[in-house]
C-alpha cells in the first residue's frame, strides 16, 4: 500500500509539469448530498462528482489554436460503480472565426434550453433533473462534430451533428446507435437571454427504429438580485407519441445565500401521462470554491405513477470545486 502511494505520488509530481507546459487546466468538482424520501432509507448519493483536464495548443497558426478537453465522473459513496465514466472527451479549434469540436460534447439543446431552469445543486434525474426531455438524446453523445459561430452583436448559432453514437433507449435497457443533429441559437441583449433549438435524431433499438424529434425555447431575464428563467420542451417519437416539458424557476441573491424555487409540468399523450413538480432550495456558498444546499422536491400523485423514483425528498449538499 505505501508502495502504491508513493508511485502515485511521483507520477502527480511528474505529470504537473507537463500539464503546465501544455497550457491545461486541471480541475473537478466533488458533491455529496444526503437524500431522504418517502418511504425509504436515508440515502448518501454522489452529486455528479467530476475531475478533468482541459487547455489549448499553439497550432503555429494566425488566428486559430488547438482545443482539447477530457471530464470523467468520480463516484464518491459506491465503491461498486464505475470509475471514471466518460462524461467529456473532445478536441477542436477557435478563433476568430468560431470554434469547431469533435468527441463527446454537450449538445446545445442541453446548453442553450435545458441549463437556465437547471438551478438546483441536486441534479440527479429524480429530483433537479427529472423533467428535461433533450437528456434522452441532446445531452452528453459520443461520436459529435459541431460549430459555435462567433457572438455578433449578441447573437450566436451552434449546429452539430451525431454520426453512428452509442445511447440507450427511454428505458435504459436496450443499447441504441444513433444519427442525428442539433442546431441552436441564442440571443443575449444586457439582462435579457433568449435562446431555440431544433434536433432530430434516428435511434435504432433492438432492431426498431425511432425518429426523435425535439423542439425547445428558454427565456430568462436578471433584474438586480432576482433571476427569473422559464424553458418548454416537446419532443415527438414519430409515428408514435408526444411528450411537452415547460418549468418556471426563480433565484434571488442575499449576499453569499441564494433562494430558489421552481414549479415544472410533465404531459405525455399516449398514455394521456401528466405529473408536475414543486421544488425550493437554499444555496450558500463558503468562500469561493465551496458552498452547502437544502433542496426540497414535491411531486403530485400523478408525477409519482410516471417512476417510482418520483418521491418527494429532502437533500442536504455539500460541494468543494477546485
Amino acid at each position: 500500500m505505501k508502495k502504491s502511494l508513493i508511485a502515485l505520488a511521483v507520477a502527480g509530481a511528474m505529470t504537473a509539469p507537463i500539464v503546465a507546459q501544455a497550457d491545461a487546466t486541471l480541475y473537478g468538482s466533488f458533491r455529496v448530498g444526503l437524500h431522504s424520501a418517502e418511504d425509504t432509507d436515508l440515502d448518501l448519493r454522489d452529486e455528479s462528482t467530476r475531475i478533468g483536464i482541459k487547455g489549448d495548443v499553439d497550432l503555429g497558426l494566425e488566428d486559430t489554436k488547438g482545443l482539447f478537453h477530457w471530464e470523467a465522473n468520480v463516484d464518491t459513496t459506491d465503491n461498486e460503480g464505475e470509475m471514471f465514466a466518460a462524461r467529456l472527451a473532445y478536441i477542436g479549434a477557435t478563433g476568430s472565426w468560431g470554434t469547431a469540436l469533435a468527441g463527446r460534447q454537450y449538445h446545445p439543446h442541453y446548453l442553450l434550453v435545458n441549463l437556465p431552469t437547471d438551478i438546483f445543486d441536486a441534479a440527479t434525474s429524480d429530483a433537479g433533473e427529472w423533467n428535461q426531455l433533450g437528456n434522452n438524446v441532446h445531452k452528453r453523445v459520443d461520436n459529435t462534430i459541431a460549430y459555435h459561430s462567433p457572438v455578433m452583436s449578441g447573437f450566436q448559432l451552434i449546429g452539430g451533428a451525431v454520426v453512428a453514437a452509442s445511447g440507450s433507449d427511454d428505458n435504459g435497457v436496450a443499447d441504441s446507435n444513433m444519427d442525428g443533429y442539433n442546431i441552436a441559437a441564442k440571443y443575449t441583449a444586457g439582462d435579457l437571454y433568449v435562446a431555440a433549438s431544433y434536433g432530430d435524431v434516428q435511434e435504432d433499438v433492438a432492431a426498431t427504429a425511432n425518429d426523435i424529434e425535439t423542439m425547445g425555447v428558454a427565456v430568462k431575464y436578471q433584474i438586480a438580485d432576482l433571476g427569473l428563467a422559464a424553458k418548454y420542451e416537446t419532443q415527438e417519437v414519430k409515428g408514435d407519441y408526444d411528450e411537452t416539458a415547460w418549468e418556471l424557476a426563480a433565484t434571488y441573491d442575499i449576499g453569499a445565500t441564494q433562494l430558489q424555487a421552481r414549479y415544472s409540468d410533465f404531459e405525455e399523450d399516449l398514455a394521456n401521462e401528466e405529473g408536475s413538480q414543486w421544488a425550493v432550495g437554499v444555496q450558500h456558498k463558503l468562500g469561493k470554491k465551496g458552498r452547502v444546499y437544502v433542496n426540497y422536491f414535491d411531486f403530485d400523485s400523478d408525477a409519482e405513477a410516471l417512476s417510482t423514483a418520483f418521491k418527494d425528498r429532502l437533500v442536504l449538499g455539500y460541494r468543494v470545486d477546485f
